[in-house]
């Protein structure tokens, strides 16, 4: 029967029990088919029940072992490279330093299995099911019970999963610290939960995959695909995130700030632009428009960013710290949570942003005095615009807000303490809770 579809019946004679001594005589036929010896028969093993056995180191290369009941036998340092493993059951197996390379593991049921320094390079872990011969005339469905491939709960510390196929796979509570998943295929996997530190996913797709709450601290990222994917509250803590874009993923309350680097190509260009236009006054390069760019926890920190249009930007939990946003236009852009510590924000536009959370202690969001044509000083000044802003719960700690205009602006619950306020307009703002110990109010 074809093998190119993943459900499938199966009513093989092989499915018959075989007694031990049989069992035995199929693994020696099988080592002298390997060895191309005579009376040489590759093992087939569909649907026996090895369940518990003792298989420590043997040699099954290519086998077939399609339904085949493994759960927790010992396979440890075992040659199982190329097998059918089809729907296998290796419910909690010992898989330590096993070769699995390029074997059919489709549908498998791997849950609490031992696969430390396994090799799986190459195998497939997609979904499958099969079903076996039936028991009191009900149809038996072998491996996993929904038929997507079951690693939950295993240990897999240090696995070698090189370009494996483990798309749609439950992975959750893994243990995979350590683990090389160079090139895999991860599209829609489930690995909620589970402990990555130190993994190797470079050049990983994680398309629509399930990373919640994943320790992902020291592992290598660099040039994954993780469109889709949900990473919220993942630790990303030193990892290699490099050339990574992150703008539709989920990274909602992970532990992570991505470099300007992971941003897409074109982006880099920009910025590498307005960088020199800055640096040369507008002589050369030129001024970047990234109006309604996703910018979610970028870090843009000692970066000089003034000047340039970032309109309804997405920059939630973004870095800034000591950088400079000097006549930035942000109206309307989202600053959720975001770093602006030290920030020099003067004459910037950020009416109606939500800066809910953020944080701008000793922020410098001064008027800008305005120069005449010939370059003197005109003595008059343009100052920060902040009407209509949301800061509620922002942090405003000796910040510099002279002659901002703060009308109809939401300061609920914000620390002003030290800030200066002179000449500032509050005419409409909301100051419900705001904490103005030692600040200097407009009179």
């Amino acid at each position: 029967m074809s093998r190119s579809a993943a459900n499938f019946a199966h009513t093989d004679t092989a499915s018959v029990t075989k007694t031990p001594e049989e069992i035995v005589r199929i693994f020696d036929a099988h080592e002298r088919w390997l060895n191309k010896k005579s009376g040489g028969v590759r093992a087939d093993l569909t649907f026996q029940v090895l369940s518990g056995a003792n298989l420590q180191g043997i040699v099954l290369r290519a086998a077939k072992l399609t339904g085949c009941d493994l759960s927790f036998s010992r396979l440890t340092g075992a040659d199982l490279s190329h097998c059918d493993l089809f729907s296998a059951d290796l419910h909690g197996a010992n898989l330590c330093d096993a070769d699995l390379t390029e074997a059919d593991l489709r549908g498998a049921n791997l849950r609490d299995a031992r696969l430390t320094r396994a090799i799986l390079e190459g195998a497939d872990l997609r979904m499958g099911t099969l079903m076996g011969p039936s028991q009191g005339g009900t149809m038996n469905f072998k491996g996993s019970e929904t038929g997507v491939t079951d690693l939950s709960s295993a240990d897999a510390s240090k696995v070698d999963l090189r370009k494996a196929k483990l798309n749609g796979a439950n992975m959750t509570a893994v243990d995979l610290s350590n683990a090389d998943l160079t090139g895999a295929r991860l599209g829609r996997a489930n690995m909620q939960g589970s402990v990555m530190r130190g993994a190797k996913l470079n050049g990983a797709d994680l398309t629509n995959a399930s990373l919640i709450r994943v320790d992902l601290s020291g592992a290598d990222l660099s040039e994954a695909t993780v469109e889709g994917a949900n990473l919220e509250g993942s630790d990303f803590t030193g990892a290699n995130i490099e050339r990574v874009d992150f703008a539709r993923a989920s990274i909602a309350n992970a532990r992570i700030t991505l470099s300007i680097n992971t941003l897409a190509d074109d982006i880099q260009k920009i910025i590498a632009q307005h960088l020199l236009w800055a640096d040369t006054q507008g002589a050369k390069g030129t001024r970047a428009d990234l109006t309604k760019r996703n910018f979610v926890r970028i870090n843009f920190g000692n970066v000089d960013l003034s000047g340039a249009s970032l309109v309804e930007c997405k920059f939630g939990g973004a870095v800034f710290r000591e950088g400079r946003l000097d006549m930035a236009n942000m109206s309307g852009a989202d600053l959720n949570h975001a770093d602006l510590v030290q920030t020099k924000m003067c004459g910037i536009n950020l009416a109606k942003a939500d800066l809910t959370g953020a944080e701008l202690m000793g922020a410098q969001l001064d008027a800008v005095e305005l120069r005449k044509p010939d370059g003197s000083l005109s003595g008059r000044f343009w100052p920060d615009n902040l009407s209509g802003c949301i800061l509620k719960g922002a942090n405003l700690a000796g910040a510099n807000l002279r002659m901002a205009n703060l009308a109809k602006a939401d300061l609920t619950d914000v620390d002003l303490t030290d800030a200066d306020l002179t000449d500032a307009n509050l005419g409409g703002a909301i100051l419900t809770n705001a904490i103005t110990d030692g600040a200097k109010m407009p009179s």
